[in-house]
């Protein structure tokens, strides 16, 4: 019986994700993105560097299988996690997010509870200093959300409906990401910053 409700209130949902006539100011997909990328992405990295020393590795070319060396040791207490999201979610913005991320060294985080690498970006602000760095590609799908289910134009950057869902989105997103932070999860504890950029 449980089982009959339950599947048909996810269908009902999944109906209400598709159908745009219903949709409501406050049904924001920001929410679920930004769950998914702390789980995927923000919590495995907290994990790894919420020990008292970790180590960046750096894989070695042409090595099979992969093999790896260390480019140092740091401490979460001198590591930082910055976030590039985008202010507006165009185009544009998405181009500039991108530059900012691509000049950045990448290397590797290994992850024992899953006995594995684990890719991210970073920087070293100064010796002992670490900066991972990401792009919060994840929230950049609700463009794609907005444009192919429902079918919003949003090319039109003085549409002031787009420029609201943006908002919206972006807010839902960051402060989600915050919330799940502030839950005490790890080493991102106050070690979070957002750089948005566009």
């Amino acid at each position: 019986m449980w089982e009959q409700i339950a599947t048909a209130i996810g269908i009902k949902a999944v109906e209400k994700f598709f159908d745009g006539r219903n949709k409501q100011d406050t049904d924001v997909v920001g929410v679920g993105l930004a769950v998914g990328y702390f789980y995927n992405f923000l919590d495995p990295v907290s994990q790894a560097i919420d020990r008292e020393e970790f180590e960046i590795y750096s894989q070695t070319e042409n090595s099979e299988p992969p093999q790896f060396r260390s480019e140092g040791q740091f401490t979460s207490e001198k590591t930082l996690v910055q976030i590039i999201v985008p202010k507006r979610l165009n185009v544009e913005a998405f181009k500039r997010c991108e530059a900012e991320f691509k000049d950045k060294s990448k290397g590797f985080l290994f992850l024992p509870q899953n006995k594995r690498y684990y890719g991210v970006n970073y920087f070293t602000p100064s010796a002992g200093e670490l900066t991972i760095i990401d792009l919060a590609r994840p929230i950049m799908a609700a463009k794609r959300y907005y444009e192919d289910i429902l079918k919003l134009d949003t090319h039109n950057e003085s549409d002031e409906r787009w420029l609201k869902i943006q908002q919206a989105e972006l807010t839902a997103f960051k402060e989600s990401l915050r919330r799940l932070q502030a839950r005490g999860y790890g080493a991102l504890v106050n070690q979070l910053d957002f750089r948005e950029r566009g």
